[in-house]
């Protein structure tokens, strides 16, 4: 299989401007917004159960949700045409692609490994990762399937081209006993002597070239801190940097970074604790890697975490990457939210050198946008909170070669432009798992409406 594996730039040049100062608000169609952001199109959910990661691959977008996952035509991204609605029951679907590979992370059991439904309660079933072959993005077919102990939360791709594969850290935890099951899988918060039952990650093997061999290769182990039940120990989001062999994971009770040179057998080199955070969800680099962000999912994603905007519930954290000992700042979406369900969920960050901009969902509080080039002194640039329906609530909004897509629990997929100097000079991508950054960024490009011709030239090249 023949992949792109290098960052597309269009060039080097000066950023436009200066941040004006905090937009007006505005209201088109029931929605509320800043001034300089506007829906472009939407993609409506086509399942009445949540919708969960994004994932992108060249100008498809695949789009997860608890009854499977979409396939989605972005080459016009203000005519967004869904291609596949592929149903597969599994909570909660997190998505990455690689290729022409799709995976699904499943954290609930299922009655067998292909598409099934949900074990009744109490039924040990399948947990872990689906695989499909998405060659013919309007037909996905399934590969296989890879158990996984206590199945798979969440996961984060690696390429790892040079030997054929592309890995995945599946993230899981022990919620409840599970096991061991009938595809060899057992979950565990303690043992029967007492000590620690799980505290680990999986590492799943891919094969490229016969993906129908993937299968576990590793479940290193991490010293962490128990989540308020003696045993309840795991990660639930990691970032990889694969340039600089480092990982951040948010690991429930904790943050950690990781060294990766061996990507079979990461190791932690920093532990990181902050009180004022409920839930470490969610983690990314600056792409100069100089600093490492933390999301907290204030009470499960399920609380009012935005009553108050100076208070310290579901914040964004900012630490020093190399001297992550105290925050360097934090941010949460300065909108009071009443009781609405509120907390910052997933984001990433603008590639582009010189400034650090983040994209971020903060679930009823819609998509929030902010300048963090000083860490201690955040900013929110731009949001964009639909109030059609009144439920509505991203669970991921994502930057991507020039637009922010937002996949919507009670709407689907939102495509937003967001009109401010701030996005002038963003990198654009081949592909784009957000989980994963793979080159530093270093310097400045071009705004992507300057030069879009120069796509094609580097376009051309692959592995």
């Amino acid at each position: 299989m023949s992949v792109r594996y290098r960052l597309l730039v269009l060039g080097l040049a000066v950023l436009a401007g200066l941040i004006a100062a905090f937009p007006a608000a505005a209201a088109h169609n029931g929605d509320e917004h800043s001034e300089n952001i506007d829906l472009v199109a939407n993609s409506p959910r086509t399942s009445a159960v949540s919708q969960s990661d994004l994932a992108f691959w060249d100008n498809l977008l695949f789009a997860g949700n608890y009854d499977g996952f979409r396939v989605i035509d972005i080459s016009d991204p203000e005519n967004a045409v869904q291609l596949a609605d592929v149903k597969c029951r599994g909570q909660q679907s997190d998505i990455s692609v690689w290729g022409n590979l799709v995976f699904l992370s499943i954290d609930r059991p299922t009655v067998a490994k292909e598409c099934s439904p949900d074990t009744p309660p109490g039924v040990n079933g399948f947990e872990g990762i689906r695989i499909f072959d998405v060659s013919d993005p309007a037909a996905p077919r399934f590969v296989t399937a890879v158990p996984t102990d206590c199945g798979s939360h969440t996961h984060t791709l690696l390429p790892d081209l040079r030997n054929g594969r592309v890995l995945l850290y599946v993230s899981s935890y022990p919620s409840g006993f599970l096991g061991p099951t009938p595809f060899g899988t057992t979950c565990r918060q303690l043992n029967p002597d007492g000590t620690q039952g799980h505290s680990k990650i999986s590492i799943v093997e891919v094969p490229l070239d016969s993906p129908e061999g993937a299968r576990v290769i590793g479940q290193p182990t991490f010293e962490l801190s128990d989540f308020r039940t003696p045993g309840l120990r795991g990660c639930h989001d990691i970032q990889v940097f694969l340039e600089l062999r480092i990982a951040a994971a948010a690991c429930l009770s904790e943050g950690q970074l990781w060294d990766i040179s061996d990507l079979e057998r990461p190791r932690t080199t920093n532990r990181i604790f902050n009180d004022a955070v409920d839930i470490w969800h969610s983690a990314a680099f600056t792409w100069d890697g100089e600093t490492v962000v933390f999301g907290d999912e204030f009470e499960g994603g399920a609380g009012p975490g935005c009553q108050d905007p100076n208070d310290l519930i579901g914040r964004i954290w900012f630490y020093d990457r190399l001297n992550p000992v105290a925050p360097l700042g934090s941010y949460k979406i300065p909108r009071p939210q009443g009781n609405q369900i509120c907390t910052m969920h997933n984001f990433n960050i603008l590639p582009m050198g010189g400034r650090d901009i983040l994209v971020a969902a903060s679930n009823m509080g819609g998509t929030t946008v902010v300048d963090f080039t000083n860490p201690a002194a955040p900013i929110e640039i731009a949001y964009y909170d639909s109030q059609n329906p009144p439920t509505s609530s991203p669970w991921s909004s994502y930057w991507y070669n020039g637009f922010i897509y937002a996949n919507d629990r009670a709407r689907g997929v939102d495509v937003l432009r967001l009109r401010d100097p701030a996005s002038a000079g963003a990198f654009r991508f081949p592909y784009f798992n957000p989980q994963t950054q793979e080159a530093i960024i270093r310097g400045r490009a071009v705004d992507d409406d300057d030069d879009d011709d120069d796509d094609d030239d580097d376009d051309d090249d692959e592995d």
